[in-house]
């Protein structure tokens, strides 16, 4: 299947109520490359960064090879969302994102972030 694929059947679980079977899709297609779906995953998942549990699930996360939660979790670095602000550990996050094929890490490397 491709991640257009992929993307186009999330989109169409998240309309039909299925968020669960939707989440899987997105995340098939956002670690197959497909800009859209890492967005939407990502915004997925910092609505759902409460508590500080959220943010040490989103570590873990991110340390088994989960792009989109790095680059969450340097989003909430940069803001300071339940952590300690920290520009230069979300600029490393957004390298190791941007490397693993994370497109919106690469954007806020090259256009929103300085080191």
């Amino acid at each position: 299947m491709t991640p257009q694929q992929e993307y186009e059947l999330g989109a169409a679980a998240f309309k039909a109520g299925n968020a669960a079977k939707g989440a899987e899709h997105l995340r098939r297609a956002a670690f197959a490359g497909h800009a859209e779906a890492q967005n939407q995953l990502a915004r997925i998942y910092f609505a759902q960064v409460k508590t500080r549990e959220d943010i040490g699930n989103l570590e873990s996360a991110a340390q088994s090879g989960d792009h989109v939660a790095l680059f969450v979790l340097a989003m909430c670095l940069i803001e300071g969302r339940l952590i300690t602000k920290d520009t230069d550990k979300a600029i490393s996050a957004l390298k190791h994102a941007a490397a693993m094929g994370n497109t919106m890490a690469e954007a806020m490397l090259h256009g929103g972030v300085q080191e």
